[in-house]
């Protein structure tokens, strides 16, 4: 089950890009990143609803012990989507591919020097084979000159994204012993929620400068259900598969991820 959810996480994160493109129009960046957040609550209110759950009776207790967590976490997936927002509004839709190998890096050093988790020869191997195959993937052939000038900003973003992106998963893996997944997530997220607000807010760009269309209420939808949704499934499958794997697996997006940006965005790849 670990891999049949960690298969649909990644299918849920590979319109992230597209979601961001269908609403940047409208909001700012840091305020995507709040919307986000704010409807993933939504999402996960409904579904704690759906499944008739209350919270724990030692909800209060736990979350006393994990306090320290959930903050860390609701503080790294604030600044994970933050920088991966503002560099997805700016560059292609499937941009945010490169976070991945980021966070198969980070998930391996913390697996195995924090969590003490055994590593193969095998294990290894996969992990540089799809590191280097993603980065090949991102670099797509640019001159060394352009890589460095046009997108290192850019680039910079999306490794600061998968570095946070990668923290937050290990908070996730810290608090679900002490809480439910579906609890500690909510908490997360509407801690997120709060910070994030503060930005757009003392900014004056709460609200867009036009009524957003079908098409962008949608995408802000499907963004909340990808982040309530898809870090449940996400938090769901941690306990299931070593830790190192959990970023590996996900890195599958990337498939999903070019195919909507080519299909949906006619965006170019390998074309040079």
């Amino acid at each position: 089950m670990g891999y049949l959810y960690l298969g649909l996480v990644a299918l849920l994160f590979s319109f992230g890009g597209t979601c961001v493109k269908l609403i940047r129009p409208f909001f700012t960046p840091s305020m995507i990143t709040f919307l986000r957040f704010l409807v993933g609550v939504f999402w996960l209110l409904g579904l704690k609803l759906v499944l008739r759950q209350r919270f724990r009776e030692v909800f209060a207790a736990a979350l006393k012990s994990k306090w320290g967590w959930l903050l860390f976490g609701a503080a790294v997936k604030y600044l994970a989507y933050i920088t991966e927002n503002t560099a997805l509004s700016a560059g292609v839709s499937y941009g945010n591919i490169l976070t991945r190998p980021v966070q198969i890096i980070v998930h391996t050093v913390l697996g195995v020097f924090v969590l003490r988790e055994r590593m193969n020869a095998a294990k290894w191997t996969g992990i540089a084979l799809c590191v280097s195959g993603i980065l090949l993937i991102t670099w797509n052939g640019t001159p060394a000159d352009q890589l460095l000038s046009d997108n290192i900003f850019l680039t910079l973003l999306y490794v600061a994204s998968g570095i946070f992106a990668g923290l937050f998963v290990f908070a996730q893996k810290k608090t679900a012993d002490g809480i439910d997944v579906l609890d500690s997530n909510l908490i997360m997220f509407a801690m997120a929620a709060v910070m994030s607000f503060g930005v757009p807010l003392g900014q004056g760009e709460v609200l867009p400068p036009s009524v957003p269309n079908l098409s962008c209420v949608a995408a802000i939808l499907l963004f909340g259900f990808i982040t309530g949704i898809g870090f449940y499934l996400n938090a769901k499958a941690i306990p299931l598969v070593s830790f190192q794997m959990v970023a590996l697996l996900q890195s599958t997006t990337v498939f999903f991820s070019l195919a909507w940006g080519i299909s949906l965005w006619q965006e170019l790849f390998l074309c040079r």
